[in-house]
């Protein structure tokens, strides 16, 4: 059997406000979404397991529909889905009572349930979230049919807030692939079995790395699934070690050079370390005026020259607290107080 595993599509949702890219990046979802689509039509993928958070929050009725138009292009495959933590099922939601293609199997149910696949000799297991949070660990006693049937499972979930779990018990229950939701981060917890999809496209810029969406082929025997990216957008880290003798103009040329050099896909979080010239702070809203930046954090130090400064300043209170600063065990501690309580001292 052939399937492609997705989740956390967060269909509505809309990544770095207030940025020129703003509206582009609000496409990404639907638009990988809507890729993937057309992937399990050309390749006749026999099953897609969506495992939560297919929208950002409660979908409208007409989003519904959008989606379940996109489903019904399948000629071939069969679509199981549940309620996520962002799309849980409230009492007003429209998730209760929509009525899904003939090919699309919605477990909406708070416990644990599963639908019966004849044709493929499969059973998906599920539930949805029908509460923002649900930190029991409603996975822990499942009881797996016995019989021929393949048996996958769809959990959404896996910190403390939302149903935390073992990935070494899905596998003691009778399990032959545990689809995973809720984590943004694909990973395999094991092997070929028990797999997080991560989210298909990245959500906010802390979703660092590459998103997209497993494709695998799935028997009694074994199970083998390939990550697939999709290249919409994806956030990276540029770590910069600043020294003390680089001007602010530099530094912002050699950033831009950076820029050009990386795939126009990348989007960068700038992570500034080392030192810089006391007496010329690094100027961070450059950085984060250039294009496709999204976030500056500076954790630099100021390079005083502390003799100087002692001499300098000897009958002031900054003189007065290098000296006692001096007097005191030179651990991590007292460099990091030096440092800050100067700088407090220069700014005043």
């Amino acid at each position: 059997m052939k399937f492609i595993h997705i989740a956390d599509v967060h269909l509505g949702a809309a990544p770095d406000k207030n940025t020129p890219w703003a509206q582009e990046r609000k496409n990404h979802s639907r638009k990988a979404f809507e890729q993937v689509i057309n992937i399990a039509e050309e390749e006749q993928v026999d099953l897609l397991l969506i495992a939560g958070d297919l929208f950002h929050r409660q979908p409208l009725q007409r989003e519904l529909k959008e989606v379940n138009y996109q489903f019904s292009k399948l000629s071939h495959t069969q679509v199981v889905l549940i309620a996520g933590n962002h799309d849980f099922i409230n009492p007003e939601s429209y998730y209760r009572t929509f009525p899904w293609e003939k090919n699309v199997h919605f477990l909406k149910k708070e416990s644990v349930e599963y639908v019966e696949l004849p044709m493929l000799r499969t059973r998906v297991y599920g539930l949805s979230y029908w509460h923002r949070e649900l930190p029991e660990a409603l996975y822990d006693n499942i009881k797996v049919e016995e019989g021929s049937f393949l048996n996958i499972l769809l959990a959404h979930g896996g910190d403390e807030k939302h149903i935390p779990f073992q990935s070494e018990k899905f596998q003691r229950m009778g399990f032959d692939y545990v689809a995973c939701g809720h984590i943004h981060k694909p990973m395999q917890y094991i092997e070929n079995r028990v797999v997080m999809a991560g989210a298909l496209q990245p959500v906010d810029c802390n979703d660092i790395g590459a998103h997209g969406f497993f494709m695998g082929n799935l028997t009694k025997e074994r199970c083998q699934v390939e990550f697939h990216p999709l290249t919409y957008c994806e956030y990276a880290v540029m770590n910069l070690k600043v020294t003390s003798d680089i001007t602010n103009g530099a530094l912002e040329e050699f950033v831009k050079k950076r820029l050009e050099q990386a795939p126009e896909y990348m989007i960068f979080k700038v992570m500034l370390s080392g030192f810089y010239d006391g007496s010329a702070p690094i100027e961070t809203e450059r950085l984060e005026k250039l294009e496709r930046v999204i976030q500056v954090v500076n954790q630099c130090q100021p390079d005083y020259d502390f003799e100087r400064l002692k001499q300098q300043y000897s009958q002031q209170l900054i003189g007065k607290y290098i000296s006692a600063m001096e007097r005191l065990p030179q651990d991590e501690v007292a460099k990091l107080a030096l440092y800050y309580g100067v700088e407090a001292l220069m700014d005043s």
